[in-house]
């Protein structure tokens, strides 16, 4: 590919969505150590669709509250800053991203990969006691949006992809390399670059599917995490992202994080009972289609 079709591939970019005024602001005060919770719920209600999809999916199974939420304020004590903002960048992403059907690409089984890259991310932080656990949610979730972007900007590079992934059994990163396109990871850098995402975003957006290859020591850990969580959502939804293989974990990422059979399988069964009981996260769109949102923000 040449310099010029680089260009124009990051014209294209530049002119998707980025994260709007409100979403962008909850990023940087949940990043923002000195901010209280004031700040964060004064930013949230001056969307009230934004606070009512907050409040709807706080009530998920998935978060195991002990009464239902019914205030923003409760929603953020109980969930804690960084847990919010990654829902409002779910939010954004699924309302932004996930609106037009792709031909030869179901939108629906590709967002639940994304949302369970996420779960999958957050659980095994949880398992291998890292601090990190919410940047792995989003992480997660942000990982592979980039394969939406170039089904948009290179609509006949994507589907020759996804065929040949499907033809050869491969993944749909050995698919890019076996074309020698220009490939999400690629893409999913741009994009997240134009977005102001943190360097955690980015590495994982660049190199969840090649680990090893990524010389960012601080973000190690993190990128292996969402690089397993990947290949388990990948084992659990075959071919949900395009890809058609039968992945492994590479040993050296396994041994890395500590993980043995036990530690994995455990996990392994934790994350399908997680993804069974939380259809607000799989159904999002769907259960947004569906909400009635008053002007104060209920439901």
């Amino acid at each position: 590919m040449n310099e010029m079709d680089i260009q124009e591939i990051t014209k294209k970019i530049k002119e998707l969505p980025t994260p709007d005024f409100i979403v962008q602001r909850i990023i940087n005060i949940a990043n923002d150590p000195d901010a209280d919770i004031n700040d964060l719920h004064n930013m949230i209600v001056q969307s009230p669709a934004l606070t009512a999809k907050i409040l709807r999916l706080s009530n998920s199974a998935y978060y195991a509250l002990p009464k239902r939420v019914t205030k923003l304020t409760q929603a953020i004590n109980l969930l804690g800053f960084k847990t919010v903002r990654n829902l409002a960048l779910s939010i954004f992403t699924v309302e932004n991203y996930f609106s037009q059907e792709i031909p030869f690409f179901n939108t629906q089984h590709f967002w639940v990969h994304l949302i369970s890259t996420g779960v999958a991310s957050e659980l095994l932080a949880k398992y291998l006691n890292s601090p990190d656990k919410e940047e792995a949610f989003m992480c997660g979730v942000l990982h592979d949006l980039s394969k939406v972007v170039m089904a948009h900007i290179m609509p006949d590079v994507f589907e020759m992809v996804i065929k040949v992934a499907q033809h050869e059994k491969i993944s749909f990163f050995q698919a890019e390399n076996m074309l020698s396109t220009y490939s999400h990871q690629q893409i999913g850098k741009k994009l997240f670059e134009n977005w102001n995402m943190s360097d955690l975003v980015i590495a994982t957006a660049t190199y969840h599917d090649n680990p090893l290859e990524s010389s960012n020591e601080e973000a190690k850990k993190l990128l292996y995490i969402v690089n397993v969580a990947n290949i388990t959502t990948n084992l659990y939804f075959y071919g949900y992202s395009g890809c058609f293989d039968i992945p492994e974990v590479d040993l050296k990422v396994w041994n890395f994080l500590g993980l043995n059979y036990n530690k994995y399988s455990s996990y392994f069964e934790e994350f399908k009972d997680i993804i069974k009981r939380s259809p607000e996260f799989t159904n999002m769109k769907e259960v947004f289609d569906d909400m009635e949102v008053t002007s104060d923000g209920s439901v």
